[in-house]
């Protein structure tokens, strides 16, 4: 066999010339194989895009050549690799328009999720000065509207939003089908609480589809007393997909209504589709809520057999169902069993001990959480560990955790973390202690602070301190009518019979009704307080955990054996 003279080299695919180190090896397969189809297949990192850059600029293929430099930035859009500055460099100053309308909506989609709405809609602007009139098409406006309702404020982004939204109108593009464009001005309206505006472009909408239903589906959902509306339209709809499916079952359950999740749950299994993580952590919730062991271990079930790959998700609503319903050794097999563990996993395995369970096993595994190695806990972690040691009456301890929150982990107490230390102290008899603690709650917080210790004295006997704290509710307070209501129960538990008609006359005079009193022993009124007045859009995960807690923490839990449902 005659050897190869040395320099000789067998036939190279175009991928091979493309990932070579030597750029002569990359022209030349692009002179043979021809450019456009390298430009297509082999630019699959920077420095390729580079060097292909490099050559059309030095061949002077650029120029008078859009297909070209379409196909040169599409590929640098498309990489992963390439910073968001390159890309918009090639788009305002190298390459020369007019570019082909397919690579300049391929790179706004790419740089949508990488760089800030007003550099995105500056870059559009700039686009639109000199590519116009062949610039834009209905595909240019889908990234700008989802980068607006992706922004930590869609509100702030709604004037510039209505200019898109004109600018398709002037252009005719809103209402051509496939309707990409106007699901995403759907999607932004929805995001940015514009749900009037977002009803009336759905019926303006002579061409929907699935997505356009599940938009407003769940912009509905995401409103008060919207669920009924959101219902409506599902039932209306004639295709869905495991999207609808999944905002209906949790929008049920955000609704607190989770028997209606779990009907919608049995009814997506009767007609065969298949679920989604997203609908087994439904699922669980709802039979969290209910209190209904068979049925979640139901869900369980379904989710071994259904699903190969780990979900932290899903997992972590299962330990949180088991806690809920007072198995919390089987919450704490599915936890023990983890490989990975978030904040959110310890923090609903934590509560799951201290409020549902034994909570000194809750105290221990908070210790094993604040290790070296593992995650740092939050406000939630803190609410869990006060609840414990208001359990266990570990006056000292709840102290000393009460104190590490801001001077160890830098965490300011909220209304939450002063009530379940008033809790503490009054579980100890410490009621003046607990009074003197609630005294420094911020004013707007205080009467109902002061509220919930009432509660606590009416049951404890103290009559003095309660008739003192009921004036001052009244004094902070003279249009409530709950604590004029409290401060005769206050009497009329006292023997104080002369009293208590006194504060009932006053009362009819002023034509207030009876409504009940506070009590600190109930977390649900506390959490519902928590959220209505402290709630902060940086809290959002903190303030569902703490909603769904309150609403289970009294509520017993009666075993199911029978089957309830399946998921597909």
């Amino acid at each position: 066999m005659t050897p190869k003279p040395r320099g000789a080299a067998g036939p190279r695919s175009p991928l091979m010339a493309a990932t070579s180190t030597s750029p002569h090896s990359a022209a030349a397969a692009i002179i043979v194989d021809g450019l456009p189809h390298f430009l297509r297949r082999a630019l699959r990192t920077h420095s390729a895009v580079l060097c292909a850059h490099a050559f059309l600029l030095r061949r002077g293929l650029l120029l008078g050549q859009p297909v070209h430099a379409g196909l040169l930035l599409t590929a640098s859009a498309c990489s992963a690799a390439s910073p968001p500055a390159h890309v918009l460099r090639l788009l305002l100053q190298h390459l020369p328009p007019p570019l082909p309308l397919f690579s300049i909506d391929a790179a706004l989609r790419a740089l949508a999720p990488r760089i800030p709405f007003s550099a995105l809609l500056s870059l559009f602007a700039s686009l639109l000065r000199s590519h116009h009139p062949l610039f834009p098409d209905r595909f240019s406006f889908p990234p700008l509207l989802s980068a607006a309702a992706s922004a930590a404020s869609p509100r702030l982004h709604l004037p510039s939003a209505l200019t898109l939204h004109a600018q398709l109108l002037r252009r005719g593009l809103l209402f051509s089908a496939p309707p990409h464009a106007a699901n995403a001005l759907l999607h932004f309206y929805a995001a940015a609480g514009r749900l009037s505006s977002a009803r009336h472009l759905f019926d303006e909408m002579p061409f929907r589809d699935i997505a356009s239903c599940n938009t407003l589906m769940t912009a509905f959902v995401g409103t008060a007393g919207g669920i009924d509306a959101a219902r409506q339209l599902f039932d209306r709809m004639l295709l869905r997909n495991v999207v609808s499916w999944n905002v209906m079952i949790n929008g049920y359950v955000k609704a607190k209504r989770p028997e209606q999740a779990l009907e919608v749950v049995r009814w997506m299994a009767a007609v065969g589709v298949r679920g989604t993580g997203t609908t087994v952590v439904g699922a669980a919730t709802a039979c969290a809520r209910l209190g209904r062991l068979g049925a979640g271990r139901e869900v369980h079930c379904a989710f071994l057999r259904r699903f190969e790959d780990d979900n932290l998700l899903v997992w972590t609503a299962l330990l949180d169902m088991y806690s809920k319903c007072r198995r919390v050794k089987a919450a704490r097999t599915v936890f023990d069993r983890l490989g990975v563990r978030n904040l959110v996993c310890w923090n609903a395995m934590i509560i799951g001990h201290c409020v549902y369970g034994e909570p000194g096993d809750g105290i221990k595994l908070f210790h094993q959480m604040i290790r070296p190695g593992n995650v740092r806990p939050d406000e939630v972690t803190f609410i869990g560990v006060l609840c414990a040691c208001a359990r266990l009456g570990l006056l000292d301890d709840g102290r000393s955790y009460f104190e590490q929150m801001s001077t160890t982990y830098n965490l300011k107490p909220t209304f939450a973390h002063y009530w379940c230390m008033a809790n503490l102290y009054g579980s100890v008899g410490l009621l003046e202690e607990a009074e003197g603690l609630l005294q420094s709650v911020p004013e707007d917080l205080k009467a109902r602070a002061l509220g919930g210790l009432l509660g606590l004295c009416r049951f404890r006997g103290e009559w003095g301190l309660g008739e003192r704290i009921a004036l001052r509710l009244i004094e902070l307070e003279p249009n409530n009518n709950a604590h004029y209501a409290l401060l005769c129960s206050v009497y009329a538990a006292a023997g104080r019979w002369e009293e208590a008609h006194r504060m009932k006359a006053t009362m009819k005079e002023r034509n207030e009704k009876f409504s009940p009193g506070y009590r600190l022993v109930n977390l649900n009124e506390i959490i519902h307080e928590f959220r209505a007045r402290e709630k902060q859009p940086e809290n959002q995960e903190i303030y569902a955990i703490l909603d769904d807690l309150a609403t289970r923490l009294k509520l017993g839990c009666k075993e199911n054996v029978q089957s309830d449902f399946g998921i597909k």
